[in-house]
């Protein structure tokens, strides 16, 4: 009876809305952390360690600040979906800024 209560406790639409609004904050500060790091200059383990740090923190705000601790009243699957939702889709977005931003400030020095 319990998984039956738990089918009608979000509303779907919402819940899209949710997850539509985390992957586009996981996405642009993806964007801005690659842009940070091609223009440091880090590469190799460097540059994906400050990608982990930067997704530890952007996760840890969204947790705290836009869902107020409480993640499973705007997700099904609570934190999992703040923290680990599209991090692939993300690291892909941050590689390819990254060695874009690394390829404009120091090939052409």
């Amino acid at each position: 009876m319990a998984e039956q209560a738990d089918l009608y406790k979000y509303f779907e639409p919402t819940v899209q809305l949710n997850t539509l609004a985390l992957s586009n904050i996981h996405t642009l500060t993806s964007w801005g952390v690659g842009t940070a790091a091609g223009i440091l200059g880090l590469t190799g383990w460097n540059g994906f360690i400050f990608f982990l740090i930067n997704w530890v923190v952007i996760s840890g705000l969204v947790f705290f600040v836009k869902c107020k601790s409480k993640p499973s009243v705007y997700f099904k699957s609570g934190f999992m979906d703040i923290a680990g939702s599209t991090v692939m889709n993300t690291l892909l977005s941050y590689v390819l800024v990254w060695t874009l931003m690394h390829a404009l400030v120091y090939v052409y020095d």
